[in-house]
């Protein structure tokens, strides 16, 4: 597999393996990172696609942004800033609370695989503080909120130069509040023994971003869901925002395709026509994203909707009694896993049109159809 050339803009969405990522080349051979997740072989999908096309990932990456905590959606990523040396970190403005700092520091090192993200938080601010210039008493990662410019940078080209921008577009100030609220409430009380926990619900911490290079248009829609608070959620973007230009070719649709993150709106105010439009699909327990209902929405959208592994289920059979039951003890639930993973590559010259995206599918990647969906 070739990487970019230096005048190319990509955009490659990673997932399910365990989670999802992206992975933006920016022209210049500059790298925006967004979101980690394990690939089947368990090692950071970031880190292993920008390794086998040959990038110096030390020097190339430039910024890794991580939307919110969920452990879906950064799995793997402390692993990736360590490696990333010349990265700057971004994490949503709602975890600059007290009570974030709290939970990390309570759900450090746990044994069981249940801190939602807690841990690989731990891990990326040790990292930090490793970091720090001297003198300094922390080295604290940038605060993504609505309207805020993380990254730019000037793409050289043949016949001149374009900028490359990365915008948050979210959360929102009410948003934060809420966040943080939320958070606060997950912090056991006094004698109170640890406890799983549970991301609050619906999500206000995570960050939509805005990629922008040359006349080209990304949207990257995180899990932010739709809330009824027009200060909140997809509302506060469609009618606060003030960084948004034209409109994007590329949509990362939002929470693995669920109702709880549709909004109308947003294809029609911030998408081109027939857009893009690629996710990652999710289970947990008897939860299945997404539906078949989800899917036959998003085409009608546009017939350019993909994802990258059938929304479809695995189930095991154990037929070694011994191995189940050993997992049975150490685990507090069983539950079937997507069975598939692949890759959805976007890339463009940056001198062309917009919406000259060429697309290839890696792996078990596949175009979405209203029919092709089970749960088998």
């Amino acid at each position: 597999m070739a990487p970019p050339a230096p005048h190319e803009f990509e955009i490659s969405l990673f997932g399910p393996g365990y989670g999802e990522s992206v992975v933006i080349h920016i022209g210049g051979g500059q790298w925006v990172l967004v979101d980690c997740c394990t690939n089947p072989k368990r090692s950071a999908a970031p880190l292993t696609y920008l390794k086998d096309l040959g990038i110096d990932v030390a020097e190339a990456v430039k910024l890794i942004v991580a939307t919110h905590w969920h452990d879906d959606h950064v799995r793997g990523i402390s692993d990736v800033l360590r490696e990333c040396e010349s990265a700057d970190f971004a994490v949503s403005g709602a975890l600059k609370t007290v009570s974030f700092l709290k939970l990390v520091a309570l759900y450090r090192g746990r044994i069981t695989p249940k801190s939602s993200g807690l841990d690989e938080f731990a891990r990326v601010f040790q990292i930090l503080d490793e970091r720090k210039q001297i003198g300094a008493l922390l080295s604290s990662p940038k605060l993504a909120v609505s309207n805020r410019l993380l990254f730019r940078a000037a793409i050289p080209l043949t016949n001149g130069t374009v900028e490359a921008k990365v915008f948050s577009l979210s959360p929102s100030d009410a948003s934060v509040l809420k966040a943080q609220l939320a958070l606060a409430g997950l912090l056991p009380a006094e004698g109170e023994c640890k406890k799983r926990i549970c991301s609050p619900s619906p999500n206000h911490l995570s960050v939509v971003l805005w990629v922008e290079v040359g006349d080209h248009r990304a949207l990257l829609g995180s899990d932010l869901e739709k809330t009824d608070d027009p200060k909140t959620g997809w509302s506060a973007i469609l009618d606060d925002s003030n960084v948004l230009s034209g409109k994007a070719g590329i949509f990362k649709v939002p929470h693995h395709g669920s109702e709880s993150a549709h909004e109308p709106r947003v294809w029609s105010d911030l998408l081109s026509e027939e857009p893009f439009a690629a996710l990652t699909p999710f289970c947990r327990g008897d939860r299945l994203l997404p539906t078949w209902g989800d899917i036959r929405r998003i085409t009608t959208q546009t017939p350019h909707a993909y994802a990258t592994a059938p929304p479809l289920k695995r189930r095991y059979k154990w037929t070694n009694r011994v191995v189940r039951d050993l997992v049975a003890q150490v685990s507090q639930d069983m539950h079937s896993v997507f069975s598939g993973w692949g890759q959805i590559r976007l890339r463009c010259d940056i001198s062309e049109p917009a919406n000259s995206w060429q697309i290839r599918l890696f792996g078990n990647a596949l175009r979405l159809e209203s029919g092709n969906h089970s749960s088998s």
